[in-house]
């Protein structure tokens, strides 16, 4: 069970020995022997938002190392699991790679202290939501955006349309809920005499045109819409995204989902990185495959990616920079620019 262990989570035999080293100290405890109890059964329910709550109290508990207790003590579960579903062992390695990550990630912010923190993210990969199929991972999901997706029968084109409500910035970027005072306009969303009469998104910057568009309703196939099912995109760190490896994910993702829309929430969608990476970069070719759409958040996603969790913009204008990303992006902010995190879509009846 060790080997198998290792080789699927990725973590190396330093950081297992200190797995073992509490396991020891607590193995009779009766919270530490509770959670275990109750995750078995959570894990074959695939109940991640259960099992993270189990994860937050053993962290709260006994510190940061007691969540990759909790995940060996649960590792049998997980691999019955995984089986049951008939995921390949391969695409459960991978999967279960993640758990490296993130403790990695944790050493990095703690000074080389072992732990993890990001439990609410591995409990998808634990209970199998989330699968990494090569460089992307995937996982099933409603749309929750705003926003309303058709096929343009007669323009043979899709085109997105802003649902009625949203209050928008002059340059046509959701307001955040935080600051409405920046916000000067608010969508409208109407059918009258068989027409659409909407906003639509500008798919290749990601914004909101301020007029509204007038559209046959005939001419609109409905592709995408509050509460229907795609496949969300995420995109965890490590080797470049390269095409061709973006390419072996998308076409391993179509052959176990069968999806109909992929869709991803990413700062790597951000048409801003256009003015700092080459435009034939792997992140500005991952970037095009989408159609894109905004979305609001207080801080840019780019601030953690790339400098760190919990970094604000003054923090990014006074950073010490370390290498070539951050030294364009902090230099970007300081000429004016602005970065945002961005959705974006790609149908499946285009090529990827």
């Amino acid at each position: 069970m060790l080997k198998a262990f290792l080789d699927d989570t990725g973590l190396n035999q330093k950081q297992f020995d200190l797995i073992c080293e509490l396991y020891d100290k607590i193995k009779t405890n009766s919270l530490h022997l509770n959670l275990v109890e109750q995750g078995i059964p959570l894990i074959e329910k695939q109940d991640y938002k259960a099992l993270f709550i189990l994860f937050d109290l053993g962290f709260k508990e006994f510190g940061p190392i007691y969540p990759l207790v909790l995940i060996y003590c649960l590792y049998p579960y997980i691999v019955k699991l995984y089986n049951r579903l008939t995921i390949a062992d391969s695409i459960r390695k991978s999967t279960l790679s993640d758990i490296a990550i993130w403790v990695n990630f944790y050493e990095d912010e703690h000074e080389g202290n072992t732990g993890l923190k990001q439990y609410i993210w591995i409990a998808h990969d634990l209970c199998a939501k989330v699968l990494r199929l090569e460089r992307l991972q995937f996982e099933q999901n409603f749309f929750k955006f705003p926003y309303s997706i058709y096929y343009d029968t007669k323009l043979l084109r899709y085109r997105t349309f802003a649902q009625e409500g949203l209050l928008c910035t002059d340059d046509g970027y959701i307001s955040n809920g935080s600051n409405p005072s920046l916000g000067s306009w608010t969508t409208t969303n109407s059918v009258k005499d068989d027409y659409l009469l909407a906003h639509e998104i500008n798919q290749e910057l990601g914004c909101i045109s301020q007029e509204v568009n007038s559209v046959p309703i005939s001419d609109l196939k409905l592709i995408c819409t509050k509460g229907s099912p795609f496949l969300s995109v995420h995109i965890p760190s490590g080797e470049p995204l390269t095409p061709s490896l973006v390419d072996k994910s998308f076409s391993l993702a179509l052959k176990i989902y069968n999806p109909s829309l992929f869709v991803s929430e990413t700062w790597l969608l951000d048409p801003e990185l256009m003015k700092v990476l080459p435009s034939d970069s792997n992140i500005c070719n991952f970037m095009q495959r989408f159609f894109k759409f905004p979305i609001p958040l207080d801080i840019p996603q780019i601030y953690e990616r790339v400098f760190g969790f919990g970094t604000t913009e003054s923090d990014v204008l006074a950073w010490k920079c370390t290498n070539n990303l951050q030294k364009k992006v902090q230099q970007h902010i300081k000429n004016g620019g602005v970065f945002r995190t961005m959705g974006g879509y790609i149908p499946v009846s285009i090529k990827l």
